[in-house]
């Protein structure tokens, strides 16, 4: 793990239930988790037409010392935003070499 390219700060945004309201609901939202130093790196971008609607996709790749509740993670159940970006997680994280020391995150944006 090289320490000096992970130069970028990322937002870790969890999707959890709210505080239950007066009627009896229980809404649930992104809550904001911990911010951590990551590598950034754009792997590729591509424009999408659909219904006459023009949409661009971003695929990113992250990588993030080893957190145990970050390994576990889902696309559902956790996004990340870096700046004004949000990123949507691809399937789970990986651990690199499976020594715990570095995890691999695949995401991409839809702007």
């Amino acid at each position: 793990m090289q320490i000096g390219k992970k130069r970028e700060q990322v937002i870790f945004e969890w999707w959890q239930k709210g505080e239950r309201t007066d009627s009896g609901a229980t809404p649930e939202e992104w809550q904001p988790g911990g911010r951590v130093w990551a590598e950034v790196e754009q792997l590729r971008g591509r424009t999408l037409f659909a219904a006459q609607e023009a949409n661009a996709e971003t695929t990113a790749r992250i990588r993030i010392r080893y957190r145990a509740d970050i390994a576990a993670a889902t696309g559902k159940t956790l996004r990340l935003r870096h700046g004004e970006v949000t990123y949507q997680l691809e399937g789970r994280p990986i651990d690199l070499g499976g020594r715990r020391t570095e995890l691999e995150l695949m995401c991409h944006e839809w702007v």
